[in-house]
């Protein structure tokens, strides 16, 4: 059953492509009515092109990228708002799509007008709506403003009307771009559960800057950059090719030539460091930073003191970063992550608090992090180790090695409801009369 569900294709979108003309005032826009395509008053700005993708009955899409990368115009075109220049779009199946804040929806219509107009565009008729209207209300939560016009709703409001007439339009695709990130805690759960349970019969399109959240929910993932589309494939590969993209372009944009000539990247021949040593433990295609310091070593060791992949739960264990600095640290960091096998982040530790921890080159750094390994769910998690410099509220990286280590943590008796149990636990029960 499952195997039929995912060979059909839903979404099918082949070369596709969206043009903008920009003109540079608003005679030259008059100019071109004019003189039509006889001559040219305008640039071309591509938002989108040469994008090619397949999405199949049941799989969950996570679209990432920066602002301006072309998501939301993807998915535009996906639902049918947005008129592709070129390439073409199929789509098979109920689309319900929660897209820019207020989307779909008339100012001056009360909540419950917009409901009833929202529900129709979906396909539902009126009896079909009123059947559903308390269960609409219920999941919305916006009180007596459901009568209101919608101008004077706030953005938070807009968005739990928007996602209550999507819960229960009976949609068999579902389209998600950026919007629950304006809800608050309680309603943004809500919204959890509910894409959680859709997943299980329905195909999901979720855009979104969280990616904590996009490893979550999807099994595969898109990477658009410039307006097309660079990486199509696992989460588990596109997710950490994203986050090492982002964080070298950040470097890029903050790095002066004042701190290069201060803190210069180590060169092969340099004395500073046995290079060719080091060279041996940076991984091309996973590791970054600016190599002002570099990881020699990580190791994760039992209560005795010896490496171990299989710490048990609730047993006191200590993860070991060492590595060589190349040249003088103004303040050395380091910390680490742990992710469970869909990439997600279960937690993570650092010393920046610790104070200022200045070093010399040629200097060698150990860092010892102690503490009760929780109770995980079964499984297998990576420890990713990683070094960074300067300021703590802007760190600079100075290598990531994403990964590093993989461990299956014993659980013996304890079980686990979620992601993790609570090490020690103290339970009283009272009975009054």
């Amino acid at each position: 059953m499952t195997q039929q569900r995912h060979d059909e294709v839903v979404i099918r979108v082949d070369n596709l492509g969206k043009c903008y003309r920009i003109y540079d005032s608003p005679k030259d826009r008059l100019k071109q009515a004019l003189w039509r395509d006889r001559r040219q008053y305008f640039r071309e700005f591509w938002a989108l092109r040469n994008v090619s993708l397949e999405v199949r009955r049941g799989e969950t899409l996570g679209i990432i990228g920066r602002n301006g990368s072309g998501k939301s115009t993807l998915l535009q075109m996906i639902c049918g708002t947005l008129t592709p220049t070129e390439g073409s779009v199929q789509t098979h199946g109920t689309v319900a799509a929660l897209l820019e804040l207020g989307s779909g929806f008339n100012p001056e219509f009360t909540g419950i007008e917009n409901v009833y107009l929202n529900a129709l565009l979906h396909g539902l008729s009126r009896e079909q709506t009123e059947e559903r209207l308390e269960d609409i209300q219920a999941f919305a939560d916006i009180g007596e403003f459901i009568h209101q016009p919608v101008r004077t709703y706030s953005s938070g409001m807009l968005v739990r009307l928007a996602f209550a007439v999507i819960a229960h339009v009976d949609a068999s695709v579902l389209i998600v771009d950026e919007a629950l990130s304006v809800g608050d805690a309680v309603f943004g759960q809500r919204c959890m559960r509910f894409i959680r349970r859709f997943k299980e019969t329905g195909t999901l399109l979720f855009v979104s800057h969280d990616m904590n959240a996009v490893s979550s929910l999807c099994e595969k993932a898109v990477w658009m950059d410039s307006g097309q589309m660079r990486i199509h494939g696992e989460t588990t590969s596109v997710l950490p090719a994203y986050t090492r993209f982002c964080f070298e372009s950040a470097e890029a944009e903050t790095k002066t030539q004042e701190d290069s000539d201060k803190h210069p990247i180590p060169n092969p021949n340099s004395d500073n460091l046995d290079q060719q040593a080091l060279m041996g433990q940076w991984e091309s295609e996973g590791d970054w930073g600016n190599r002002n310091a570099v990881i020699s070593n990580a190791e994760l060791l039992n209560k005795s003191g010896e490496p171990t992949a299989s710490p048990e739960c609730g047993e006191t264990v200590t993860l070991r970063i060492t590595a060589h600095c190349a040249n003088d640290i103004d303040n050395f960091m380091a910390g680490f992550i742990i992710r469970d096998r869909t990439g997600m982040i279960i937690l993570g530790e650092n010393n920046i608090n610790h104070g200022n921890q200045p070093t010399k080159a040629k200097a060698v750094v150990e860092v010892d992090f102690e503490f009760t390994m929780p109770f995980l769910a079964p499984g297998s998690y990576t420890i990713s180790p990683g070094i960074s410099q300067g300021d703590p509220d802007t760190p600079t990286v100075m290598h990531y090695k994403p990964d590093k280590l993989i461990v299956q943590p014993l659980l013996r008796e304890k079980i686990v409801h979620g992601i993790f149990a609570i090490p020690s636990t103290e339970i009283k029960t009272r009975i009054m009369p």
